[in-house]
């Protein structure tokens, strides 16, 4: 009598087709010697394999997933064909290369059949029907038995319902909200009901129905198989309207991508789709582990579910192993109860009347000053709200008033009580709309867990803590406007207690942080929240990286309340954790309005001189010696003379000129967005140019082919800008002005004729494109096309950043979509108004994304060589989410590619599978020493990639390599050998030597640099080092997950020969946000004060892939300097916006002082140049006053702070006046109550006809 072998990476079906042959055999109905096995992804193939097969009649794969170059099966099934043993491969996503050797068709489809009928008379009937085909068996067995494929499961029904009306009869009451379930059949087949249970019990218990719905995965025609949409369709509606006011997925992977069902069917149902997860781990594990989710889980339960427009829950259930062997989903029930409240909260906004609801409008407030609330990334966030106040009436809000304008809107909050604690009055404090008093609060308290009242009180004290407690009661700010709350998000809590940025990097919240959620939920009892803008704190408290516990701070704060969160489309990563921390249903809006930056003052007479020059050269070059001191003279005095130092004149020239082409053609910002506002006029124009200035997929890019068409590579005639054409009538950069002149006419004659399609062939016609040959017209045909059928229209869309956010309030179903960068070759992504979802982890790098990553890598080294004459042997780098999500993760792949390390994808999915050594010859240079300081939300969002980076250091490390080619193994040998003489064990001295990957504490984010310069509390640039240290010391790989090793950091930041960090886009920059100088800032102050000298530090610049650049740290700050924050169009631009184009120009500032602390990168005249245009200029200063004082107050304060540090020789004159300033405004902030404010507020205000 033969084997039958049968392996699996199903653990359910590994569970039960091993029972069900244990049951066999004990019967007496199958011989001995079969076997079941389970298989993963890691499963590797070693020397033992072979005899695994021996004796075989038939080997059985059955394979989840693709079998696309797992390495054990490929090794396997090469084995088997050798040997000749009869085998087959089933796997859920077919593959034309599966293997299959002495098995029919008919006898494969047999096996699909009996496996995906399921359930254990068809897997005991599998065994025999194999027994008997392939061992010459003589056993009874019965053929495939069909289960139901999909039906209404209710725990008190003795069978499913497979009619709706039947199960809405009997167990829905239609005076309550309905709460419909969706779970996996096999759950039911397998009597696998424990947390369904659970969930329709609670569901009825808080006095709603539940609708319990089984369905198998995907359609399937051969076995009559309905899909999700089938089921979908045939039980949430009646009479072709659908009955349910929320659905509860429990589903893992997406319902959507890759599955053959109607892609509409969510969007037909059009109610939101809460996303509750099966842990596929123990409860007890989860509860321990400060990740929360496993790297499996985060894909399967988190990244896939995104791409259906899913918002996150959080775990309702986790895999138990039984005593009967069996493992099976056992509810975890605070957490099952918790998804159903907020599925409740869903479902009664989608049934109360716009006119009772009650809707907090929170405005982040970082630093929380008055000079900046509404903080949000490229978004006029008080234009945005007050635009959404009138809709809001208008869709039957109660709104009592709309402010005039934006302006308005700041001017009444603002006389009410902020942040700003030192602006507060009595009259503010004793009017707040919002008290929690210490009763109440405590009361509270008292319900948190233990843990959690133990870390509050040893770090905020006893309840309720001082922040914000006056007379007994904390304090929520803001202002009531009819049902409306428009209000600022508290502090954090590390400016209340600055020791704890060193100290303390996962603090709790403030027991007033925690108040003031509390009283928006529970006490005024709000029915959904809307987060203003890119981006507030909550999402990134201390917890649980995903699959939030009760425990955990965001869940804490925002329990069960609906979150809709408008967020930048570009920034993908930090939108992603609001997603699945705060449980947030994103409304992705479009990018501040971008343009390139021409030339100004200085520069613009420079390039004057420079062409002048290049004719003078061409047909006077006796006489060139007078321009050549005039452009001496304005070299000087736009302080070029230290970035670009005079050589032989004519190279000097062409350096010049090229440098200044640059400058001109960068993308800037030239304003904010609005939120729900298409751009219209001009404002569309510059979007139309910048979403085409790259190609975009198969669409070529509109400047890079009218160069084509004058018979130039656009690139060359940047490097070549001061070079005169063949014709001498122009030099290469005019004929740059020309082209960017020749896309605004296509642009304008598009307009002209409403962007009708028809219309584009008069494009042909114009003067310069006549000439184009076939080719290059045929391109030009397809960019304007494409400007006409997809960008118009997406941009056009853009109200639907309003009107889905009113339909999220309405609890309706907000469509998913991309995320990313619009205007590096992404324009693909729109239209915005989206819930937007980021990538699937495994995916990462993509080949695409290795290329550029390659190109990164080769960059720095050829760099550092040019500069420093030999290889560098330590490189820095620092790694983020959001731009390897947006990029598919170049920064992960030059990490690998510096190592010699490249990636193995698996075909067809294009995951990564492996890791494969470059061999030295191939890879002709040293293996560099890569450390990376990874973010929180990589190390949460992106598990798989740390471990590939944390692999391939221990591969690199272990190769039989020379110290000369393999600077890995020199430093880990070196490193090993001073931990064994320290007393560390050799295999762990070996393991912690390797250590690669460095990030935040487990369980919290950031830097902290960032919050140490804005608290002031830094002497020197050690000070810096050690916080740098404190935050980022802990390290991750396969056998460490966040150990905390400051002596190791240390030495790894002390020996960096260079810091890297790349941005992939323009949309946003390092002086947006403190975060760019708090990672990368911070690294290089580290290395400063660890290694007593600078590194060299560098910039990959990857926002036109056909372009990859590199540059210092030194010239991409001056670039952004002179190309925006010294540029009159981007002032201009901000001051269209009021309060906050005010605040954000005093952002820029702080963070060029910010930039300057930590790496020394900001000369006497950029601060010169800030203190003239930023705050002495008369006419911004008068401004300013008027729109924000408070952001006028800051900018004289970093100032002078930069002055008191050193950082800045500010002349005696410049001195004064801005302390006098100060001054001046201090005082005048002082003697402004609120009751004057109030006085300007009623002035301009007008009520709403109601």
């Amino acid at each position: 009598m033969g084997r039958i072998l049968f392996l699996t990476n199903i653990d359910r079906q590994y569970i039960m087709m091993d029972q069900a042959r244990d049951y066999l055999e004990k019967e007496g109905r199958l011989p001995g010697g079969s076997q079941v096995l389970l298989l993963n992804d890691a499963s590797n193939w070693g020397p033992d394999c072979p005899q695994m097969f021996s004796g075989s009649d038939l080997v059985l794969f059955s394979w989840m997933g693709t079998s696309h170059d797992t390495h054990f099966l490929k090794k396997a099934t090469a084995f088997l064909r050798e040997q000749g043993i009869i085998h087959t491969l089933l796997a859920t996503d077919p593959d034309p290369e599966d293997t299959v050797h002495g098995v029919t068709p008919a006898e494969r489809e047999i096996m699909r059949t009996y496996l995906l009928y399921s359930g254990m008379e068809n897997y005991r009937n599998l065994w025999l029907w194999l027994a008997c085909t392939y061992s010459n068996a003589d056993l009874a067995y019965q053929k495939p038995q069909p289960l139901l494929w999909n039906g209404i499961f209710h725990p008190q029904a003795d069978t499913p319902f497979t009619n709706g009306r039947e199960h809405h009869r009997r167990y829905c009451r239609p005076d309550r909200p309905t709460i419909g379930i969706l779970f996996p059949r096999d759950e039911w087949v397998w009597a696998d009901l424990a947390y369904q249970t659970a969930l329709v019990a609670e569901i009825e218990r808080q006095g709603m129905n539940a609708m319990a719905v089984f369905s198998h995965w995907a359609r399937n025609p051969e076995v009559n198989a309905p899909g999700v949409d089938d089921t979908v369709q045939a039980y949430f509606y009646v009479d072709g309207m659908p009955v349910i006011d929320v659905l509860l997925n429990t589903f893992k992977f997406s319902l959507t991508v890759g599955r053959p069902v109607d892609q509409e069917f969510l969007h037909r149902l059009d109610v939101p789709v809460l996303q509750a997860y099966g842990l596929l781990q123990p409860c007890q594990d989860w509860q321990d582990s400060i990740e929360g989710m496993t790297p499996m889980e985060v894909s399967c339960s988190i990244s896939m579910p995104e791409f259906d427009g899913i918002i996150h829950g959080v775990p309702v259930a986790a895999k138990e192993n039984l005593p009967d062997g069996t493992r099976r989903y056992l509810p975890i029930p605070d957490r099952l109860a918790a998804v159903v409240r907020k599925a409740g909260k869903w479902a009664r906004l989608r049934r109360k009347a716009n006119s009772e609801k009650k809707i907090a409008i929170i405005f982040h407030n970082y630093p929380a000053t008055n000079s900046n609330i509404g903080s949000a990334q490229g978004m006029d966030s008080p234009a945005s709200i007050r635009l959404l106040l009138q809709h809001m009436a208008a869709r039957g809000y109660r709104v009592d008033h709309i402010p005039a304008d934006s302006q308005t809107l700041m001017n009444e909050l603002l006389a009410q009580a902020t942040n700003d604690r030192r602006f507060l009055t009595d009259e503010q404090i004793e009017n707040a709309p919002g008290k929690v008093s210490e009763v109440q609060y405590r009361q509270w308290f008292g319900e948190l867990a233990a843990e959690n009242q133990e870390q509050l009180r040893r770090e905020w004290g006893a309840p309720p803590g001082d922040v914000f407690y006056y007379d007994g009661e904390l304090l929520v700010p803001g202002m009531l406007n009819g049902n409306i709350f428009i209000t600022v998000q508290p502090p954090r809590g590390f400016g209340e207690d600055p020791g704890k940025i060193l100290h303390s990097p996962d603090c709790a919240p403030t027991h007033h942080y925690l108040a003031y959620y509390h009283w928006v939920r529970d006490i005024w009892q709000a029915d959904a929240v809307v987060h203003v803008g890119t981006h507030g704190t909550l999402e990134w408290l201390p917890g649980k990286g995903m699959g939030l516990s009760r425990q955990c701070y965001p869940d804490l704060a925002i329990g069960d309340l609906p979150n809709v969160y408008p967020y930048l489309i570009t920034i993908v990563g930090e939108g992603i954790q609001a997603k699945r921390r705060g449980a947030a249903c994103l409304i992705g809006h479009l990018p501040p309005p971008m343009s390139h930056a021409d030339i100004y003052e200085e520069l613009a007479e420079l390039e004057k001189l420079l062409d002048e020059y290049a004719h003078f050269k061409l047909n006077q070059p006796g006489n060139t010696e007078v321009v050549a001191n005039l452009i001496r003279e304005k070299v000087l005095a736009a302080n070029l003379s230290e970035d670009l130092p005079e050589q032989p004149f004519d190279e000097y020239v062409q350096r010049l000129h090229a440098y200044v082409t640059d400058i001109k053609n960068m993308q800037i910002r030239v304003g904010l967005h609005v939120l729900g506002c298409p751009p219209q006029n001009d404002m569309l124009a510059e979007y139309l140019l910048a979403l085409t200035r790259m190609d975009n997929g198969d669409i070529p890019s509109l400047p890079k082919t009218i160069a084509a068409v004058y018979g130039y590579d656009y690139y060359e005639l940047i490097e070549q800008s001061g070079q005169l054409l063949p014709d001498g009538s122009k030099t290469c950069g005019a004929l740059l002005d020309d082209i960017r002149d020749h896309c605004r006419q296509v642009v304008t004659l598009l307009a002209e004729c409403d962007f009708s399609i028809a219309e584009t062939e008069r494009i042909l016609n114009l003067p310069w494109a006549v000439q184009a040959q076939q080719p290059l017209r045929e391109q030009l045909r397809q960019v304007t096309r494409y400007i006409c059928e997809k960008l118009v229209p997406s941009v056009g869309q853009t109200d639907q950043e309003i009107t889905n956010l009113l339909r999220a309030l309405e609890s309706r179903y907000i469509e998913p979509g991309p995320a990313g960068s619009p205007t590096s070759g992404m324009a693909d992504i729109l239209p915005t108004g989206r819930n937007f979802y980021g990538v699937d982890p495994r995916t990462l790098p993509s080949p695409a994304a290795w290329e550029i990553g390659k190109t990164l890598g080769d960059g720095v080294i050829e760099r550092y060589i040019r500069e420093e004459g030999r290889y560098p042997e330590n490189i820095g780098m620092v790694i983020w989410c959001g731009a390897n999500m947006r990029s598919h993760g170049q920064c992960i792949a030059e990490f690998l590619y510096l190592l010699g390390v490249k990636p193995v994808w698996q075909k067809g999915s294009l995951r990564v599978v492996d890791l494969e050594i470059i061999p030295a010859p191939e890879l002709k240079r040293p293996r560099i020493d890569v450390m990376a300081r990874i973010s929180g939300l990589l190390r949460d969002a992106m598990p798989t990639a740390a471990a590939w980076m944390d692999k391939a250091v221990g591969l690199v490390a272990q190769l039989d390599e020379s110290p000369e080619v393999n600077y890995v193994r020199k430093h880990v040998l070196n490193d090993a050998k001073q931990l064994a003489a320290e007393g560390v064990d050799s295999c762990q001295a070996w393991e912690q030597a390797c250590y690669r990957v460095f990030g935040c504490p487990p369980g919290a984010y950031g830097a902290g640099v960032g919050h140490l310069l804005e608290e002031k509390n830094w002497e020197t640039v050690d000070d810096l080092a050690k916080v740098y240290v404190r935050w980022g010391a802990h390290a991750y790989g396969s056998k460490v997950n966040g150990a905390f090793v400051p002596q190791l950091f240390s030495k790894r930041l002390g020996s960096l020969d260079v810091t890297v960090k790349n941005e992939d886009n323009r949309e946003v920059h390092m002086l947006n946000s403190d975060d760019f100088n708090a990672y990368h800032g911070g690294m290089i102050a580290a290395v400063r004060s660890l290694k007593g000298e600078a590194p060299r530090s560098y910039c990959g610049d990857s926002s036109d892939r056909q372009h990859v650049a590199l540059r210092s740290l030194a010239e991409e700050f001056k670039r952004l300097f002179r190309g925006e924050v010294m540029n009159p169009k981007y002032i201009e631009g901000m001051k269209q916006h009021g309060y906050k184009g005010a605040a954000d120009l005093a952002g820029v500032v702080a963070h060029c002082y910010e930039w300057d602390a930590t790496s020394d990168v900001m000369e006497d005249w950029m601060y010169d140049g800030l203190a003239q245009k930023y705050a002495l200029d008369g006419e911004m200063r008068q401004w300013m006053q008027e729109v924000n004082p408070w952001a006028l107050q800051r900018i004289a304060d970093k100032l002078l702070e930069a002055e008191q540090r050193g950082l800045w020789q500010a002349d005696n004159e410049t001195k004064q006046e801005l302390q006098r300033l100060y001054l001046a405004i201090e005082g005048e902030l002082e003697e402004r109550g609120d009751e004057n404010l109030k006085e300007k507020c009623n002035e301009t205000m007008y009520l709403v006809n109601r």
